[in-house]
């Protein structure tokens, strides 16, 4: 009855009388939507309903095919969010705090139309981990490969590769990211000396969001747009000027298993030129 209370005084403030009209209950108004199509998500959600033993073996493949297409993929998994944070660090006497923390914050967030848990943001910590990439790829691209490597050696084979990444010379790799803010802000972190060098946008894929029901994985975005609010220290930036939304198709729906999300990408993978995709998501 709390709830139906609040969401009732709240309409009244958001579209009651003009002198009880306010901005800020308008978009708590909106999360609270946004809230109950990720709370319907949780509870019918078809997203994790497929087995991996329906995909095909790829031990199978012929790999001395001569017609079989090979790409190289990287893939960036996201640094520690707002979620992670609450639930992902045990359930110790911390728990408790971090979760009370975390609602006390999703109260002020929803004022401006944002939140911690749905399309859950970096949190310090998984900003942290962002930046480390930037500074691991920089370290590498200051290093020789030929003088004390075998060019054929694997090592030198990875350390060319994190150069080749930081530079980003040519035009033979794509930038991609799933349409939740944390992917995409661990990217544009991880990326951000290559993407101020190169000018390059960063590519938003709906196909890979996040495979769960929780309200975490739900996006803020809208089909071909990009988050208003970004989070963290990101939460300011013009969005629309390092993400390309074109192939943002919204969010998923509850009838829509992970798998055809996963065919999607592979599908979309082989459809392009480039041989080199970096991936970020989940």
């Amino acid at each position: 009855w709390m709830i139906c209370a609040t969401w009732l005084l709240l309409w009244v403030f958001a579209f009651g009388p003009k002198w009880l009209e306010s901005e800020a209950a308008k978009r708590v108004v909106s999360m609270q939507v946004t809230w109950f199509a990720a709370v319907f998500y949780l509870v019918y959600s078809k997203d994790k309903a497929f087995s991996l033993k329906q995909v095909k073996d790829a031990v199978h493949t012929n790999l001395k095919d001569s017609q079989l297409k090979t790409k190289t993929i990287v893939f960036i998994r996201h640094g520690e969010s707002s979620w992670n944070e609450m639930f992902n660090r045990g359930f110790g006497p911390g728990f408790v705090l971090r979760v009370v923390r975390g609602l006390i914050l999703e109260f002020h967030r929803m004022t401006l139309g944002d939140s911690v848990f749905i399309d859950s943001p970096l949190g310090v910590r998984g900003e942290k981990e962002a930046l480390d990439i930037c500074r691991y790829l920089r370290s590498q691209c200051a290093q020789e490969t030929t003088k004390t490597l075998s060019p054929q050696s694997a090592l030198a084979k990875s350390l060319s590769l994190a150069q080749e990444l930081y530079r980003g010379d040519g035009t033979d790799t794509r930038i991609v990211t799933s349409n939740l803010r944390r992917s995409m802000n661990t990217v544009a972190i991880g990326l951000q000396d290559r993407i101020l060098r190169t000018d390059e946008k960063i590519e938003i894929l709906s196909c890979l969001q996040e495979i769960s029901r929780n309200v975490d994985t739900i996006s803020l975005s809208s089909a071909r747009g990009v988050q208003s609010n970004m989070g963290g220290s990101k939460s300011s930036i013009d969005a629309e000027k390092i993400f390309d939304p074109s192939m943002n198709k919204g969010n998923k729906s509850p009838s829509i298993r992970g798998s055809e999300r996963i065919k999607d990408f592979v599908h979309w993978i082989f459809n392009q030129d480039e041989s080199k995709i970096i991936v970020s998501g989940h």
